[in-house]
């Protein structure tokens, strides 16, 4: 995708997720502003509560690369990586970086939203935003993700095999051919 393409999927998922959490969270929540930051200088996104209400920013650069249909591993925070539903994943959706940016920094602009309305406070990656992310990722991008065990298991034997020095490129069939013989020897 090119960078138009990229803003204008950002854009309309967060509306996405916006609508969803209108109906499903909060009546009467509502994203005052989505920036989508193409400068090179960004590395982070931030969700939370700015001046005119609810928003998130969108460190662009970090989150739309072209993985071109290779496996990789989206690393979420130390505190919850290893939770099966909002913690790390692995995939081959080109889409999923930004996806999984915007769950996390929407889940953010909730829990911030919440306190105003409980007056009530919480740590950043705390129950509230835990909350919050978890339900967004299982309405959104978790039912989409191709099971995540075989998907470790195969991550890590291209890490295994990139760290023994014989790592080399192999085709999907190559790859399923091994798998198959990893599971025939181990019955």
């Amino acid at each position: 995708m090119n960078k138009t393409e990229w803003h204008s999927f950002g854009y309309k998922y967060a509306r996405e997720v916006e609508a969803w959490a209108r109906q499903e969270i909060y009546p009467k929540f509502e994203l005052k502003s989505i920036t989508l930051d193409w400068s090179s200088r960004r590395s982070r996104s931030r969700g939370g509560m700015y001046a005119d209400g609810p928003g998130i920013s969108i460190a662009m650069i970090p989150s739309c690369r072209d993985q071109k249909g290779e496996l990789y591993k989206i690393y979420e925070y130390a505190s919850f990586a290893k939770d099966s539903e909002i913690g790390e994943i692995y995939t081959r959706r080109k889409t999923a970086k930004l996806e999984m940016t915007i769950l996390h920094e929407v889940a953010h602009a909730l829990q911030y939203y919440s306190y105003r309305l409980n007056n009530y406070r919480c740590k950043p990656h705390g129950p509230v935003f835990k909350n919050m992310y978890r339900r967004l990722r299982c309405a959104f991008l978790n039912p989409l993700l191709e099971n995540q065990a075989e998907a470790h298991e195969e991550y890590d034997m291209i890490i295994k095999s990139v760290e023994s020095g014989s790592a080399k490129l192999i085709t999907d069939d190559e790859i399923g051919k091994i798998f198959k013989q990893q599971r025939a020897a181990s019955t």
